[in-house]
């Protein structure tokens, strides 16, 4: 069966506590302008300074003007370059880029780190919630995992991605109806979830061969009930084997 790695779905909760604070806004329009007191741009003090000398021959006032406010203006360029180059620099990403960051390199422990400090300030989050069940998998904690989906579950629902790995989790302690019916819940909240869909058929695959089984063991043997059952056996292997 096949998990779900990021909460794709809107809710308001999301974008709730993804909001960009005002200090996360300062690092974007930061300009290093003090950064350096050498480089005050010596243009803008010596303009002012014209007024007091004799203007060179050939040379007006007005072109005199010009030429000045063109110097100040290719400073300004200048610096404009600087701050955005030096911005780029120090730019440290989101607590949710580095999450994923540290996923894509496998990294589960420091992944999970991450998420918990985290959460000790958002304790709500629920992407970083989500994460922090799926590292907890990855990790081989598989109850506490458990516990983190089912509570996200029961605080939102409508996240389909949660009733999905919720479903699998379900599955793998042999609660086939349970795992049934969040997968339902899945695509009750998202018909077009293409994981659910196929999730929910190897469950039902599951459930086929129970009730083959059942029927056999109740006294039902036949020879259409033998060939089903033999049928059967490929795809349910199919299921067992991870994706």
């Amino acid at each position: 069966m096949r998990r779900a790695m990021l909460v794709e779905s809107g809710c308001n909760c999301t974008q709730q506590v993804r909001k960009v604070t005002l200090l996360q806004c300062a690092q974007y329009i930061e300009v290093p302008w003090f950064a350096s007191s050498s480089q005050v741009p010596i243009t803008f003090i010596s303009m002012p300074l014209f007024l007091f000398f004799p203007k060179p021959n050939g040379v007006t006032w007005v072109s005199a003007c010009r030429l000045f406010c063109f110097l100040g203006l290719l400073m300004l360029g200048t610096f404009s370059a600087q701050a955005q180059t030096v911005t780029g620099q120090n730019y440290k990403g989101t607590p949710h880029d580095e999450v994923q960051k540290s996923m894509m390199r496998r990294d589960w422990n420091n992944a999970l780190w991450l998420t918990e400090e985290y959460l000790q300030d958002q304790p709500r989050d629920p992407q970083m919630r989500f994460w922090r069940a799926r590292l907890l998998e990855q990790l081989k904690r598989t109850d506490e995992a458990f516990d983190t989906y089912l509570e996200l579950s029961r605080e939102y629902p409508e996240l389909p991605e949660v009733q999905n790995n919720l479903g699998v989790m379900l599955a793998a302690k042999g609660r086939t109806d349970e795992a049934r019916q969040a997968f339902e819940n899945a695509l009750r909240n998202n018909p077009d979830y293409a994981t659910a869909h196929e999730n929910l058929g190897d469950i039902l695959v599951h459930l086929a061969n129970r009730s083959y089984d059942n029927a056999a063991r109740l006294g039902g043997g036949n020879k259409s009930l033998t060939r089903k059952t033999t049928a059967l056996q490929p795809a349910l292997q199919l299921t067992l084997t991870p994706p």
